[in-house]
């Protein structure tokens, strides 16, 4: 089957003064802040780094998953800034090459939204630089930071505790020329001497566990993208892991839904959901939107590899059941309006025919006899097929 968060409010976050050391830390030197003027007195910043999600999965061949960092940067002090800066880096930890010489797995800048607010400060991608400008007294800048996962290369290539650490700096300048520069106030917390410094980690989901085959995590950037379960194959992969699934589950993302996370767990039970299997697959799709319909919807593929299939079974009589929010409450999926645009009356269809693949129309040797149902939702919920 081939388918294709100074001292702040940050998660699990830990002040480091000095650069991390450590087979494949980030330099924190690296992360140097442009020369700004001296500090004002009572300086007071809030500054909340937040990782979102917490964990993601990492990326695959051809799959490349995101970790986020959304920056809330608050101006508290009685005097309005000309100049604030917030800069950080990524490394990766929990990769096993590295012990064997390996420079080590990377997590690489991929966005800021809105645009315009970072810019990569090294050819590896790995720190940015990011100049919000002026803060008046009450001010707040705030935006969303996105790094592209590191790849799953090999099988035992990553130990259980695999993360990508994102450590940040903070600093400011108002144009007070006068005196040496005093401490910096964040959250009520003096760094002294500024800048302030600070790490905030996200889990990665790896080979380690079995999450790796039953589900991913990712954030989704602006442009979009499309995801999978499982390396996207029923053989053995190109990344050298034995990721073989009985069934997978692709979204595709279309690109402006402005929706910040995706995740889809997928479960394969023993016994049949009709006469013509030998399981049941059962999806989660979440991709939060505050209960709202998205703005246009989304493609979830649905896929059953024929070592499933009993012998003389017919796609026409498979059934794909759905429902929002209850599992125990399935409804069979209807086919889609004409157009293939679900609506607000049936905010999840079934686009087209079931495809039953053969020799003539398999992508590979490897699909032939595998089934694919193609579904567009207006909304999240639970697939069952």
């Amino acid at each position: 089957m081939s388918i294709p968060r100074i001292f702040c409010r940050a998660d699990r976050a830990r002040r480091r003064v000095v650069a991390l050391l450590g087979v494949g830390a980030v330099v924190v030197a690296t992360l140097a802040l442009t020369a700004l003027p001296a500090h004002a007195a009572n300086a007071d910043f809030t500054v909340d780094v937040k990782r979102i999600p917490e964990t993601v999965s990492v990326s695959r061949p051809g799959l490349t998953t995101y970790a986020a960092y959304t920056v809330s940067i608050t101006n508290n002090s009685g005097n309005p800034t000309t100049h604030v800066q917030f800069s950080g880096g990524t490394d990766v930890s929990g990769d096993l090459t590295q012990a064997n010489g390996n420079a080590g797995a990377t997590a690489t800048y991929v966005e800021t939204i809105p645009k315009s607010a970072c810019t990569p400060t090294t050819p590896g991608g790995t720190t940015i630089q990011c100049d919000p400008g002026k803060m008046n007294t009450g001010a707040n800048k705030s935006f969303v930071v996105i790094f592209a996962a590191p790849s799953l290369a090999a099988a035992d290539h990553w130990a259980s505790d695999a993360k990508i650490n994102f450590t940040w700096t903070f600093d400011y300048g108002s144009g007070n020329t006068s005196g040496t520069p005093s401490s910096l106030l964040c959250n009520g917390v003096v760094a002294s001497p500024p800048p302030c410094i600070e790490t905030s980690s996200t889990g990665l989901v790896t080979t380690a566990t079995n999450e790796i085959l039953e589900k991913f995590l990712t954030y989704i950037p602006s442009f979009g993208g499309t995801f999978w379960t499982g390396n996207g194959s029923s053989v053995l992969g190109p990344d050298g892991s034995n990721l073989r699934p009985t069934a997978l589950t692709k979204l595709k993302v279309p690109t402006g839904l402005n929706l910040t996370t995706a995740q889809v767990t997928l479960t394969v039970a023993s016994g049949a959901v009709s006469g013509n299997t030998t399981t049941t697959n059962t999806a989660v799709v979440e991709v939060p939107n505050g209960g709202n319909l998205f703005g246009s919807f989304v493609t979830i593929e649905l896929r059953r590899d024929a070592s499933t299939i009993l012998k003389g079974a017919k796609i026409a009589n498979a059934v794909v059941s759905y429902s929002h929010d209850d599992p125990n409450a399935l409804n069979p999926v209807q086919p889609c309006p004409t157009g293939g645009i679900p609506t607000i009356a049936q905010p999840v269809c079934l686009f087209g025919s079931p495809i039953e693949f053969t020799k003539k129309n398999a992508p590979t040797p490897d699909d032939v006899g595998d089934w694919l149902f193609v579904i567009h939702a207006l909304e999240n919920g639970v697939l069952n097929w």
